[in-house]
This record gives C-alpha cells, structure tokens and sequence, in this order.
C-alpha cells in the first residue's frame, strides 16, 4: 500500500502446547461495498509453514494482521 490504511485488524495467540489432528486449510476473503485494496499476513514463532498432523509443537504463536485502504468511489455509480 502506498499510504497508511484506514482499517487495521490483528491478532495474536500463544500456547504452550498446539497439536493439530488435521493439516489447518486458511482462506482470507475480504468483502467491501466501496473500492478496496486490502492485504493480510502472519508471522508464526516455533511453527513451520507446512503443519503436520498429529505432531505437538511447543512454545507456540501465532500473529495475524489484515489492512485495508479505501479507495475513492467512482460517482455517479
């Protein structure tokens, strides 16, 4: 984004233990009623990029963020 955004969203887990039975599928949709450019991210501490089922991972965490610019709406629509 090439200027600030004007929604931000985040959030941050942390566990001692995290055990996953099945590989985690994670989808992100963002749906607007104006123009939008939006981006989102993660950074994972102690958990690789390919989760494995059945595997415990310890000292884990998670941090997650999305933003979002408005654009200018196009009138008359």
């Amino acid at each position: 984004m090439d200027r600030e955004p004007d929604l931000e969203i985040a959030a941050s887990v942390r566990a001692d233990e995290l055990r996953f039975e099945c590989t985690p599928r994670v989808r992100v949709v963002v749906h607007a009623d104006w123009p939008t450019a939006a981006q989102s991210g993660s950074d994972r501490e102690n958990l690789p990029d390919q989760i494995e089922p059945g595997v415990t991972y310890r000292d884990a965490a998670v941090r997650w963020w999305a933003s979002a610019r408005l654009g200018d709406p196009d009138f008359p629509p």
